[in-house]
C-alpha cells in the first residue's frame, strides 16, 4: 500500500462513496445466529444501537499535559519516534522466533516508505530492529506492500534458505510502467535485503498493480502469487520467483474497484462439534464497504483453489472485523505447528484512510498494528466463517490481575468492580448469563472513562447484536462519520450465555464476543487518566461471572 503524499487511486477508491451508516455484516453473525441474519440480511429493525447514558460524568477541565512516551501503546506495535507505519508485512519464522516488517516513513507525508523490522519470540512482545529494506536506494523509488517467503530449496538461486521479498515499487522507469513487483533477497534472516530486479513489470499499464503475496503450492510444485489489480485479484505462478506467468483472476467489485493486500490460504474446516471436514481455501482482501453501509475493512471468501484458479463457494463474502480499524491484514501459519492447517494467525493495520491523516500526533507516534489473532474456519448454522480470537499467549502481555466476584445486576444496580480494576492498558474477560426466560433490553460495558470521556461496548442481547461506540472516547478525535459512527455486528445470544474479551491499549480497543463470532476493532483518543469502568443494564437482570481484569 502506498503512503507517500502523491494522490493515488487507493485513497480515491476508499473515499468515493462518502460516509458510512450502521451495518450488520454477515460475517459477524453468531454461530447458528438468527435466521434473518443467516439468510443474508444486512440490518435488523430491532437492533438499532441504544447507547446507555451511563457513565456520562460532568465534563472536567482537560487533563494536564502528559509525556508523549506515556501515551504510546503498551502492547501493540507502533511507529517509533513520531514516524508513520501502516501495512504490516507477513511475518516469517526465523531461528529465534518471528520477524515482521511494516511500512515505515519517518518523514511522512513526504519521502516514501521503507520496510521496518520487528522481532518476537511469542508473537506478543515485539522488539524494534530498525529498517530492513530502505527507501529510495534504487532507480525505482520507495518500497510498498508485499510479502516474504523462505526459499528452502533455492529455487531462485540466491541460496538455500534465503528469505525472498516481493514488494510493490513505483518503478516509473520499469519498462515504462508504474506499480511493478520487485524482488529483494536476504541472507541474514531478514535483517537486511539486497535489491535484485523488477520481476513482474506492469505491462498491462493498469494503475493498480500492487501488494504481491506469494506462497509455495506443494501439489503443483510452484510458487503462487496474488496481486491487486483493477476489479480483480490476479493469480500468477512461477518456478523460481523471478519469472511469472498469469494464471487466472478472481473478479469482484463488491468491496470497491481495487481489492488490496490479498492473501490466499488453506485451513481445515471444523463443524460445530469440532470435527474436521474437507479443507477449504480462503481469499482475504482489504476492501471498501461503503456501498454496503460499512467502511473500509478486511473481507474474505471461502472456496477452493486448484493451483491455478480460486473458486468461491458464494460470491458474497464476509467481513472479518466489524470495526472501522482493521485493514491491510496479513495471514500466516506456523510451519512448526503439529498441524499447520488447524489455524492461522493474522495482524492488521489499525486505522482507516478516511481519517488516518487527521489523527493527532500528540502521543508521539503515527499508526499502530492490532494484536496478533488466531483464525479458525468453522461451519455453523449453514455458514462457513473465520472466527478470530486473541492468542492464548496474549495474557503474557500483562503483569497484574484482579478477579471480580460473581454478581447479578439489574437496572439501577451496576456491577461492583474489585479494587484496582481501573486501567490505562489492559484486558477484561467476563461471562454473561441470562436470568429467567429473557435477556435484559441492553447491557453496556464502558471503559477508559473519566473527564467526560468513555468508550462503550453495548450488547443488545434480545436482538442478537453488539455495538461499539467511541464518539466520546477522548479529545482530538477526527470529526468525520467514519470515526463517529457507532459500529454494529450481529451475534447469537439465544443459548443464554455470552462471553466478552476486551483488550484496551493507550489508543485502541479490540472486542471479541462469543469466541470470535463478533469482533470490533477501533482506535480511541482517551486521555491517560481516563481509567474508569462501568457495567450496567436495563430492562431486566443478567448474571455476571468469570470476571478477570488484567493490566
Amino acid at each position: 500500500m502506498m503512503v507517500d503524499s502523491t494522490p493515488y487511486s487507493r485513497r480515491a477508491t476508499l473515499r468515493l462513496l462518502g460516509t458510512t451508516t450502521l451495518f450488520f455484516p454477515l460475517s459477524a453473525c453468531g454461530e447458528g445466529g438468527a435466521a434473518g441474519m443467516l439468510a443474508g440480511a444486512t440490518s435488523s429493525p430491532n437492533a438499532t444501537p441504544i447507547p446507555f447514558p451511563t457513565p456520562m460524568p460532568s465534563p472536567t477541565p482537560m487533563p494536564t499535559a502528559t509525556p508523549t512516551a506515556d501515551l504510546r501503546p503498551r502492547y501493540h506495535i507502533a511507529a517509533p519516534g513520531g514516524g508513520w507505519i501502516n501495512d504490516p508485512q507477513r511475518p516469517i519464522r526465523t531461528a529465534d522466533g518471528w520477524t515482521l516488517w511494516a511500512l515505515f516513513n519517518p518523514t511522512y507525508p513526504n519521502g516514501g516508505t521503507s520496510w521496518r523490522r520487528w522481532t518476537s519470540t511469542d508473537l506478543i512482545t515485539w522488539r524494534d530492529r530498525d529498517v530492513a529494506i530502505p527507501r529510495n536506494t534504487t532507480p525505482f523509488g520507495d518500497v510498498w506492500t508485499g510479502s516474504t517467503v523462505r526459499d528452502t530449496d533455492n529455487t531462485s538461486g540466491f541460496g538455500a534458505g534465503a528469505i525472498i521479498a516481493l514488494a510493490t515499487m513505483p518503478a516509473n522507469d520499469a519498462a515504462g510502467q508504474n506499480q511493478s513487483c520487485a524482488l529483494w533477497y536476504s541472507l541474514d534472516e531478514g535483517a537486511s535485503f539486497t535489491f535484485h530486479a523488477i520481476v513482474l513489470p506492469n505491462y498491462p499499464g493498469n494503475k493498480p498493480f500492487r501488494d504481491p503475496t506469494v506462497f509455495w503450492h506443494e501439489p503443483t510444485r510452484r510458487w503462487v502469487l496474488t496481486l491487486s489489480e483493477e476489479g480483480k485479484i490476479g493469480i500468477y505462478t512461477s518456478s523460481d520467483l523471478k519469472s511469472w506467468s498469469y494464471a487466472s483472476g478472481f473478479f469482484s467489485d463488491l468491496v470497491g474497484s481495487v481489492m488490496e493486500c490479498s492473501h490466499l490460504f488453506q485451513l481445515h474446516l471444523y463443524d460445530e462439534n469440532g470435527v474436521v471436514g474437507p479443507d477449504k481455501w480462503v481469499l482475504l482482501v482489504g476492501g471498501n464497504g461503503t456501498a454496503q453501509g460499512f467502511t473500509v475493512g478486511t473481507y474474505y471468501w471461502v472456496g477452493d483453489f486448484d493451483g491455478t484458479t480460486f473458486t468461491a463457494d458464494t460470491m458474497t463474502g464476509q467481513w472479518l472485523d466489524s470495526g472501522a480499524d482493521f485493514y491491510a491484514a496479513v495471514v500466516w501459519a506456523d510451519p512448526r505447528a503439529a498441524d499447520p492447517l488447524a489455524s492461522a494467525c493474522t495482524i492488521g493495520w489499525m486505522s482507516n484512510w478516511d481519517y488516518a491523516n487527521q489523527l493527532s500526533t500528540n502521543a508521539g507516534y503515527r499508526g499502530q498494528l492490532s494484536i496478533v489473532r488466531q483464525l479458525r474456519l468453522r461451519r455453523a448454522g449453514g455458514i462457513t466463517r473465520l472466527l478470530s480470537t486473541p492468542l492464548a499467549e496474549q495474557n503474557g502481555a500483562f503483569d497484574h490481575m484482579v478477579a471480580g466476584t460473581d454478581q447479578v445486576i439489574s437496572e439501577g444496580a451496576d456491577y461492583m468492580w474489585p479494587s484496582g480494576a481501573g486501567f490505562f492498558a489492559g484486558r477484561i474477560d467476563l461471562t454473561l448469563t441470562r436470568v429467567g426466560d429473557s435477556w435484559p433490553t441492553g447491557l453496556w460495558l464502558s471503559v477508559r472513562g473519566g473527564g467526560g470521556y468513555f468508550t462503550q461496548v453495548g450488547l443488545q442481547l434480545r436482538d442478537n447484536a453488539v455495538f461499539l461506540k467511541r464518539d466520546r472516547s477522548g479529545p482530538n478525535a477526527p470529526d468525520v462519520d467514519a470515526w463517529t459512527k457507532t459500529r454494529t455486528a450481529g451475534c447469537d445470544f439465544t443459548d443464554g450465555t455470552a462471553t466478552i474479551s476486551l483488550l484496551v491499549d493507550a489508543g485502541s480497543i479490540e472486542v471479541f464476543v462469543n469466541e470470535g463470532a463478533a469482533v470490533l476493532s477501533e482506535l480511541i483518543t482517551a486521555p491517560l487518566n481516563s481509567t474508569e469502568l462501568h457495567l450496567n443494564t436495563a430492562g431486566g437482570s443478567v448474571g455476571v461471572s468469570d470476571v478477570t481484569i488484567r493490566s
